[in-house]
């Protein structure tokens, strides 16, 4: 959950691979609005100008977002029942990277439609991304009281709600919510992984081993497990044997991006940039859009003293990521650093810490630093 491991400058934090739902991008994956309930009849101005914006969104284009923007707050100002128009601007908000526009417009669909799980879920994660964890914590706990037993939905929510806790520290709370979901919905390997994953915090390694190999008796297919199993390995301090578990996730199924991120993270941590490279570079390849591994590959890449192609990877990213989003961030303060520590380059440098400075996020881990750099520098 996105709960992207970064590295180095990036923030390298090996060990925090994900249970419940890998680097998350829920809201954005959440499922966009179909065919309505019965209900009033929409006012038809409001329904031709929501069909605009899901053509646009269909059809795509570098206008898509904005023109899909503007035709549903003009739906939703049409037909003030339109809870559809604010979801959908939600899951707009939050490919943004703008979380607070997403908490405001899920909530509005929310008014509007009590209940709405996915909306709830999609919520979750725009408070846990924008690191208000309580209120995180309310939404997922919202969408289990109102899941049935058998909705998939339900063990969604326990394994992400686990996952926030186990973040938080709070191990207790957390094998908690997944035992009553156990108890309540079933077994489900997603469930166990989950909980492997906070025995591996807690350095619980034997018990972690065992709920590991239950959820492969489950899912022998799923690659979350394996990935689970390799950060095992290497609480236990067997790397090779997380790099051979790291490439069975990859081989069931390779479009599971997770288990490469985690392998590259390792190998920068490791000083191994030209390894870390191959993994990111295919990341980067089979998902232009991943732009922590964007970051991540310019870290690679200024590590093999290839200046040039570092910034080269760090300005697609500033041009391309989302303006408010992380990765933006930490390619703005990494493309400043780069200038004015390895390229030799202090008016280029100084240029690009100014831009870091305006444009990233107040609340960015890199903050500090740069205004510290400024000062060095004499500003």
């Amino acid at each position: 959950m996105t709960r992207a491991i970064r590295a180095a400058i990036v923030a390298l934090g090996v060990l925090s691979a994900c249970g419940g739902g890998g680097r998350a991008r829920p809201a954005a994956q959440a499922p966009r609005t179909g065919p309505r309930a019965a209900r009033d009849p929409v006012n038809p101005k409001a329904a031709k100008e929501f069909e605009g914006a899901m053509r646009a969104m269909r059809v795509g284009g570098p206008e898509a977002q904005d023109t899909a923007k503007a035709r549903l707050r003009s739906a939703a100002e049409l037909d003030p029942s339109l809870w559809e128009a604010w979801h959908d601007l939600g899951v707009i908000a939050y490919k943004d990277g703008d979380d607070d526009a997403a908490v405001d417009a899920f909530g509005k669909a929310l008014r509007l439609k009590q209940g709405h799980v996915p909306s709830l879920l999609a919520r979750a994660e725009a408070n846990r991304r924008g690191g208000r964890r309580k209120d995180a914590r309310a939404d997922y706990e919202a969408a289990l009281k109102l899941t049935e037993e058998d909705d998939p939905n339900r063990k969604d929510a326990a394994a992400r709600l686990a996952s926030l806790l186990r973040d938080a520290g709070e191990f207790d709370d957390a094998v908690e919510v997944l035992r009553d979901t156990v108890r309540v919905s079933g077994a489900n390997a997603k469930i166990y992984t989950e909980l492997g994953l906070i025995y591996v915090a807690q350095k619980r390694l034997d018990l972690a081993q065992l709920v590991l190999a239950k959820a492969v008796e489950l899912d022998a297919k799923d690659p979350a497990i394996y990935n689970a199993f390799a950060v095992l390995a290497l609480r236990q301090g067997k790397a090779q044997e997380a790099f051979e578990r790291f490439d069975q996730a990859v081989s069931l199924d390779p479009s599971y991006i997770d288990a490469r991120f985690n392998k590259a993270a390792v190998l920068l941590d490791a000083g191994d940039y030209a390894r870390a490279k191959t993994e990111l570079a295919t990341i980067v390849e089979k998902r232009p859009d991943d732009y922590a591994a964007g970051v991540a590959l310019g870290v690679a890449q200024r590590g093999l003293k290839d200046f040039p192609e570092a910034k080269k990877t760090w300005d697609r990213v500033i041009r391309e990521a989302p303006r408010r989003s992380t990765p933006r961030a930490d390619a703005l303060f990494n493309a400043a650093i780069l200038a004015l520590d390895y390229m030799n380059d202090p008016a280029g440098g100084k240029v690009a810490l100014e831009r870091y400075l305006q444009e990233a996020p107040v609340s960015h881990a890199k903050r500090q630093a740069a205004e510290e750099k400024r000062k060095e520098l004499g500003k």
